[in-house]
């Protein structure tokens, strides 16, 4: 898609928007119950949608961007042989100006074994900065249940 343009004070308005569907293999993840590769070390199968979104002004140092994926997730554990599937989501942003920046993180995971374990994990992350260089907020909160 092709970048749309607007008038603006700082310029002009760019926004670009990416779409993408499909099946692909995350290749670092790992069981976070078991610390095993999945799928013979190659990653656990992700098939979902990602929609990435930037905005920025050509004559500023405005610019906020974010991202949603999400979709259905499927591996083997390595060392149990414990076939997962569930479902993850993951959403950021970024913002930035003359004033501050800030970033924001969120990461869902839920998934069910052939035996009936279950993997449920959700990470949350906030970084904020003023425009003097002071981070007026850091954390990172992660929640892991294995069952």
């Amino acid at each position: 898609m092709a970048p749309a343009t607007a008038a603006s004070p700082n310029g002009q308005t760019v926004t670009s928007t990416q779409n993408i569907h499909g099946t692909f293999l995350e290749p670092h993840a790992t069981n976070p119950c078991t610390g095993d590769t999945f799928n013979g070390g190659q990653g656990i199968q992700f098939t979902g949608n990602l929609v990435n979104h930037v905005t920025y002004f050509t004559a500023s140092d405005e610019v906020w961007a974010t991202f949603t994926e999400t979709g259905s997730i499927l591996g083997t554990d390595d060392g149990t042989g414990v076939t997962y599937s569930g479902h993850a989501t993951a959403w950021g942003n970024f913002n930035m100006n003359e004033r501050n920046t800030n970033n924001a993180f969120t990461l869902t995971i839920k998934a069910t074994g052939s035996d009936g374990s279950t993997i449920s994990a959700h990470d949350t992350a906030v970084f904020v900065m003023n425009a003097n260089g002071t981070v007026t907020v850091n954390f990172d909160k992660f929640s892991l249940t294995c069952g």
